[in-house]
């Protein structure tokens, strides 16, 4: 039996507008990184779509026997995801906003074996999983819309304060992560990481040598597919080295793209500027090519549903 942590992990790779807005009140003010996923602003794209047809289409009738001991519908009952944390293992907390019967997904969490509760101040916080494979993980409902799953009790407690506004929330959301919101209308995935503070955490050392942090953002606009990643550097110096190696890589790709048409599509597609410290490498492409060039993709896409 698979829990309800399954389900939210489709929900998240599913998505690979603003209806479901980045609360700061729901973040704390030790996070390092903060990824937020606009479900609503997803279901309502071209993109987003396409590849939930496919899923319903491929896994029908495990989705609606899910749907029947769960109450809810997995793919349309989740508005919102707000993850964060400070980069350490096992330290994320992730907020869900919803419109799912928290009764019935209690009933469906409580079929674990492994299930326990425990309490954290009005609130209950439900545990599931076996410690031994590393797979618990915890769930509070704080209230009818919202829950809060971490990987722990103690930082579901702290998810919990966010919520309810007596947590150690961050004052103001980093001007990058609101800025990279703005570059599509609809806009269904932002992400925002403070690399200087991540530093332990990052293998990559060319990383850790140039950026100070980084913001992403996956939309669409005009119909337009939009894909944006804006860095800044620990310096001038830094931003040049690192805009000269994005276009040599570009260069490099060129090199190929008589060959290989779909790289000319997504060449021209691309565009690389620098503002002295700041490097910002925009796509953009139509949904039509886009949808040519990512069609053999969809077609491999293999979702496998959690058993009922």
């Amino acid at each position: 039996m698979k829990t309800l942590f399954s389900i939210v992990a489709l929900a998240m790779s599913v998505a690979a507008g603003q209806a479901a807005k980045i609360d700061k009140a729901n973040i704390s003010n030790d996070a390092k990184f903060v990824v937020h996923l606009d479900l609503d602003a997803f279901r309502a794209s071209k993109i987003g779509t396409a590849i939930l047809e496919k899923i319903r289409g491929d896994e029908g009738e495990k989705l609606d026997a899910l749907v029947e001991i769960m109450g809810f519908d997995p793919l349309s009952a989740i508005h919102g995801a707000t993850m964060f944390g400070n980069g350490e293992e096992d330290n994320g907390i992730l907020v869900l906003k919803h419109k799912a019967d928290n009764t019935k997904l209690l009933a469906f969490m409580k079929l674990d074996e492994y299930y326990r509760k425990t309490e954290h101040g009005k609130h209950e916080i439900h545990g599931a999983g076996d410690r031994g494979d590393g797979k618990r993980g915890y769930v509070s409902f704080v209230n009818a819309t919202t829950a809060v799953l971490a990987a722990s009790r103690e930082l579901a407690a702290e998810g919990i304060d966010l919520v309810n506004g007596k947590g150690a929330a961050v004052k103001q959301i980093p001007t990058s992560l609101l800025s990279a919101g703005k570059k599509a209308k609809n806009t269904f995935l932002v992400a925002y990481a403070n690399v200087e503070e991540l530093k332990e955490h990052i293998d990559n050392e060319s990383v850790n040598q140039m950026a100070k942090q980084v913001a992403f953002v996956m939309g669409e606009s005009d119909e337009k597919f939009i894909l944006s990643i804006s860095v800044d550097a620990l310096d001038t110096d830094a931003a040049e080295n690192m805009e000269s190696m994005v276009n040599g890589l570009i260069g490099f790709a060129k090199l190929s793209q008589d060959e290989n048409p779909e790289v000319k599509d997504i060449l021209k597609g691309l565009k690389v500027t620098r503002n002295e410290a700041n490097v910002s490498v925009h796509f953009s492409v139509g949904m039509d090519k886009l949808f040519e060039l990512i069609d053999p993709a969809l077609k491999e896409i293999d979702i496998d549903l959690p058993k009922p």
